[in-house]
């Protein structure tokens, strides 16, 4: 069922967020049909109008003015042509422009992440979301990243306490899988509880269920994988499956908070096999990426 409410939710809420568009919320139900109806209407009308008034009138005589049909095409294909080079170089501009706010937003998270305290992980939160942010729920997205940066920082009872501030009761099961992801990490990091974690880890997982073709369903679970191959690692139960998953995403991951949970895990699994060159390049990678955060310096309880 998770499956089925989380694509209904991602469905509603791009519904919502384009009927409040003046144009495109009164067109088809999927972005990208939209946008390809709106520019197929805007192009119609131009081939309309290019070859009406182009076409001699019926009143002028022997039409000595007349363009040549062939030419005609000519031109008129050429015009087409720029308008659909001017289109996609549109597109292109603006995934360019999000890509560099998103690697924007990811250099200002590492940096926040050099501070004494979660204090400018918590402005940054601010930043990205305000409260009077339109964005649908997020209430719950504030509440998340918030308690992210406690945990991190050690702060277990005002994560709870920010997780605690907002319902996740009878909320879409994507967003409640935030709230257990966040509650696995801080039993892990902050109450040395493998167990727990494991548990809420894979209700997490489970809960973030999409469908392959939704854009970003992968990346979406990424997240949760991680939590779940941690806990287990430090619940006793190392698989290696769950190692070199761990370090895909160690390498690969562009999010920094995944890159630091996955460095602690392989150094609590490194520490546990003795592979003492991997366990040492783990704690310099926390220790270059966050100083400050003592959760991540530290061993399990199990293992130190």
């Amino acid at each position: 069922m998770s499956r089925e409410d989380n694509n209904r939710y991602l469905r509603s809420v791009a519904n919502n967020q384009l009927r409040k568009l003046p144009i495109l919320g009164r067109l088809g139900s999927h972005p990208f049909l939209k946008l390809l109806l709106l520019w197929g209407v805007l192009l119609a009308l131009y081939a309309g109008f290019y070859v009406f008034f182009s076409n001699p009138s019926p009143m002028s005589g022997d039409g000595a003015g007349s363009i040549p049909a062939p030419r005609l095409q000519w031109e008129m294909g050429k015009q087409l042509l720029t308008y659909a080079a001017l289109f996609f170089a549109l597109m292109g501009a603006s995934l360019g422009w999000r890509q560099f706010q998103a690697q924007k937003a990811r250099r200002k998270e590492a940096e926040a992440l050099q501070q004494p305290g979660p204090e400018a992980h918590l402005r940054l939160t601010d930043e990205l979301l305000p409260p009077t942010s339109p964005f649908p729920d997020v209430d719950l997205l504030r509440a998340q990243r918030r308690a992210l940066a406690r945990v991190l920082y050690g702060q277990d009872a005002l994560a709870r306490h920010e997780l605690n501030a907002v319902n996740w009761r009878g909320k879409a099961p994507l967003l409640q899988a935030m709230e257990r992801g966040t509650d696995a990490l801080l039993h892990m990091l902050c109450k040395d509880d493998p167990e727990q974690a494991l548990t809420l880890a894979r209700e997490a997982l489970s809960l973030a269920d999409l469908h392959p073709a939704v854009p970003g369903a992968k990346q979406g679970r990424v997240f949760y994988d991680v939590l779940v191959h941690s806990a287990e690692i430090l619940a006793g139960q190392v698989t290696p499956e769950g190692m070199r998953t761990l370090e895909h995403h160690h390498e690969v991951s562009s999010l920094i908070v995944i890159r630091l949970v996955s460095a602690w895990s392989l150094r609590a699994a490194s520490t546990q096999v003795k592979d003492a060159e991997r366990a040492e390049r783990m704690r310099q990678f926390l220790q270059t990426h966050a100083p400050h955060c003592a959760p991540l310096h530290r061993l399990p309880t199990a293992e130190a």
